[in-house]
C-alpha cells in the first residue's frame, strides 16, 4: 500500500510504535515517518507507506511549529516530564513583558546543542544508548533558526509558561526551554509538547490513530502532499517514460523554481527534480 498518512500522534508511543500500528493495520511492511516526536510529544506525524516513503526526504526541509509548556523551578536530566529531577529553584513571578523580552531574545539563528537524550548518532552511536548507560559525551552543535516565538499563557500559581514556536527542522524545543528558563534566570523543563504544523501541514488536518486504524482515513497519494509545498509539473508519457528509464538526467523547463515535482498525466508523483549550482533543473529522487 503505497499512502501518506498525516497522524495527530497520542502521547506516551513512540513514532516508531505508530509506524508499526499503521504497517500492522495495511498489511504493508515498508513503514517510516519523518521528523520523530518523543512519547511524551503528541501532534503532527507525517508517516508513509510503501513507495510512499521515497519522499521522506524531503519532508525533512520543512519548518516545524510547536506549543510547549515550560514548568519552570525544576529542571529534569531529559529537559522534559520523563526525566529525574536534577536542580531545583524558587520561581519569582514574571511580568509577561519579561517573558517576551526572553523569548524575542531567541529569534533568528542560533547555535544549538542537542540533547543525550536525544536520537541523532555521534561517531556512529545513538545518543540515548549512551544516555542510558549514563555516559556523557560532547556533542557537536547545530545551526538552527526560530522565526517566530510568543506566549501563549502564563499561569503565575503553576509556574508553566507557554510558548508557541516556529523553527527550523533539527530544533530541540526540550533544550529551546531549558534555555529560555535559564535566562529567565531559573531552571525549567517541558510538561507538554504539541507538533502544530509541518510545514504546509496543520494538526486541524490529522488523523487520529484510531481513525486510521479503523480505516476511517486512508491517507493521500505522494502527489497529493508533494504538491503542496513543491510545484508540480506534468509531463507527457514519453517523458514519464525516459524518467523512469535514466534518460533525462536533466530538465528544460521555463520555471524559476529551485525544486519540481515531475508528475504524468494521472497525478502520480514520478520524480524530484532540484536546481544546481549552474542553474540547471537536476534529477534527485524517483517516486516511482
Amino acid at each position: 500500500m503505497d499512502r501518506i498518512f498525516l497522524v495527530d500522534k497520542p502521547i506516551n508511543l513512540t513514532s516508531r510504535q505508530v509506524c508499526n500500528i499503521i504497517g500492522k493495520t495495511f498489511k504493508e511492511k515498508k513503514v517510516g515517518h519523518v521528523g520523530t516526536l518523543d512519547p511524551f510529544a503528541s501532534g503532527v506525524l507525517i508517516v508513509s507507506t510503501g513507495r510512499c516513503t521515497k519522499a521522506n526526504a524531503f519532508f525533512d526541509e520543512s519548518i516545524k511549529e510547536y506549543v510547549a509548556e515550560i514548568k519552570l523551578g525544576v529542571e529534569t536530566d531529559t529537559l522534559d516530564n520523563t526525566g529525574k529531577v536534577i536542580k531545583e529553584m524558587d520561581v519569582k513571578e514574571y511580568s509577561e513583558e519579561e517573558i517576551n523580552a526572553v523569548l524575542h531574545s531567541f529569534l533568528g539563528e542560533q547555535e544549538q546543542v542537542p540533547p543525550m537524550t536525544s536520537a541523532i548518532h555521534v561517531n556512529g552511536v545513538r545518543l540515548y544508548d549512551l544516555a542510558h548507560k549514563g555516559i556523557e559525551i560532547e556533542r557537536p552543535s547545530r545551526v538552527i533558526n526560530v522565526y517566530d516565538i510568543s506566549l501563549l499563557n502564563y499561569n503565575k500559581n503553576e509556574g508553566i509558561i507557554k510558548v508557541f514556536c516556529k523553527v527550523s527542522s533539527g530544533t530541540y524545543i526540550r533544550v529551546l526551554g531549558g534555555d529560555i528558563a535559564k535566562k529567565l534566570g531559573n531552571v525549567g523543563h517541558l510538561v507538554s509538547l504539541t507538533r502544530v504544523g509541518v510545514g504546509p501541514f496543520k494538526k486541524e488536518e490529522c488523523s487520529s490513530l484510531e481513525d486510521i486504524q479503523n480505516k476511517v482515513k486512508e491517507g493521500y497519494s505522494t502527489y497529493d502532499v508533494l504538491s503542496r509545498f513543491i510545484t508540480p509539473v506534468v509531463k507527457d508519457d514519453k517523458t514519464i517514460e525516459d524518467i523512469k528509464n535514466g534518460k533525462i538526467k536533466y530538465l528544460e523547463i521555463n520555471t524559476l523554481e529551485d525544486k519540481i515535482l515531475v508528475a504524468s498525466n494521472s497525478l502520480e508523483a514520478i520524480a524530484i527534480y532540484k536546481r544546481t549550482n549552474k542553474g540547471k533543473l537536476e534529477f534527485v529522487r524517483g517516486l516511482f
